[in-house]
């Protein structure tokens, strides 16, 4: 390809830190009580002071944390500090251990079941804000996090994690998912990295594993979303909508596994499933993936959501370094061109939750349960070192 490294790809990193984290510095970060204001409308208006949850708050601990290490400025790290001091105060149940799924904005609890989604957060954005910041304490806490993945959520008997207990550890729901397998992934790979240990290792070929042998839809070589205790699924599959984000980011953790693996198994399902979202996601008219569709057909949702974006971007772009495919490359372009100029607000920062096909914004808040800087903040600082790396090949 002819040109500067400039004139060919967006500057991700600069992308993050002067359009997406200042936004939640000014709007999000609670001055009062530590940690992270929750729900905020388009411009930052803050729309409920009620509750703090896990997910949003260990999100946000990890936007900052990430942000301070591609440079943005040092009291970013200091935003980190307060997001994981606040976690360690008030979310921690100190009776039964674990971590509540919500408490009040001034940190009682309020949500008390042990949801194994959460809790793979608090590993995930506690070891990654230990690695930035060199916090054993932050680090010592991850680990013990997943101590009690380990212990308590873990399936003994079929492999993987079930999805949720009480507050007492009685299991509540011992069905699977891709979504909580793929984040519990995510919270293995960094503890991995933080500690230099290789006790995570084998969790994380076997999360790996179970992708590969138990997620797979055989004829069409996708990912399939939720499964019984036993790793069965619904009969008819032509009632299960396939999730494009999912398949996404799976495919990209199944790379950043095989990277070290070397499991052909790990490249070729990866393969398959981001050849899947470009057959049936893809929107070859206005860019960008969209949400779901039924098994072997064209996606029928088709709304452009924000996380499903920024999936796509380090999945294509990591596929492309690692398998050399130019249709990897165009599909980045593709989903970082929509998703820069629609879903990215230009006039208040940050990006909205969801736009039309056409990059109409559909929902226009900036904050809420599930929606914090994490996303657009992972897929700016993986994708600038992969940009990176694919600028010194061409």
């Amino acid at each position: 390809m002819a040109g500067s490294t400039q004139e060919q790809f967006p500057d991700l990193r600069q992308h993050l830190l002067t359009q997406v984290l200042p936004f939640w510095e000014r709007h999000s970060v609670d001055n009062d009580y530590g940690g992270f204001i929750t729900h905020l409308d388009r411009s930052g208006t803050i729309t409920d002071y009620t509750e703090k949850f896990l997910v949003m708050q260990t999100r946000m601990t990890y936007s900052f944390a990430a942000g301070a290490q591609l440079g943005g400025p040092r009291e970013w790290l200091n935003f980190a500090e307060q997001g994981a001091v606040f976690l360690l105060q008030h979310f921690r149940d100190r009776e039964h251990d674990g971590w509540y799924w919500s408490t009040t904005r001034q940190g009682a609890p309020r949500q008390l079941a042990k949801r194994t989604y959460g809790h793979a957060f608090a590993a995930y954005a506690l070891a990654e804000y230990a690695r930035i910041a060199g916090h054993r304490r932050a680090l010592a806490a991850a680990i013990h996090t997943w101590g009690l993945i380990s212990t308590h959520l873990w399936d003994t008997q079929h492999q993987g994690v079930i999805e949720a207990c009480d507050q007492t550890w009685n299991q509540t729901d011992r069905s699977h998912t891709m979504g909580t397998h793929l984040h519990t992934l995510e919270a293995l790979l960094a503890l991995h990295e933080a500690s230099g240990e290789e006790r995570f290792w084998p969790h994380v070929r076997t999360i790996c594993d179970l992708i590969c042998g138990q997620m797979v839809e055989p004829k069409h070589r996708c990912g399939l979303e939720k499964f019984h205790p036993d790793w069965t699924h619904n009969a008819d599959l032509s009632r299960n909508l396939v999730d494009y984000g999912h398949n996404c980011e799976a495919a990209w953790l199944l790379l950043r596994a095989h990277g070290r693996e070397h499991n052909p198994t790990y490249r070729d399902t990866a393969r398959s499933f981001l050849d899947y979202v470009l057959q049936y996601g893809l929107d070859t008219a206005h860019g960008g993936i969209f949400s779901h569709g039924p098994l072997g057909q064209p996606a029928t949702v088709r709304e452009k959501v924000w996380w499903v974006q920024t999936e796509a971007i380090v999945a294509f772009l990591l596929a492309y370094i690692a398998l050399q495919e130019s249709r990897y490359l165009d599909a980045f372009r593709s989903v970082v061109d929509f998703s820069l100029h629609h879903l990215h607000d230009a006039d208040h920062g940050e990006w909205y939750p969801s736009t039309y096909k056409n990059g109409t914004p559909r929902d226009t808040r900036k904050g809420f349960e599930w929606k914090a800087a994490y996303h657009v903040a992972q897929a700016c600082a993986y994708g600038s070192a992969y940009l990176a790396e694919i600028g010194k090949q061409l």
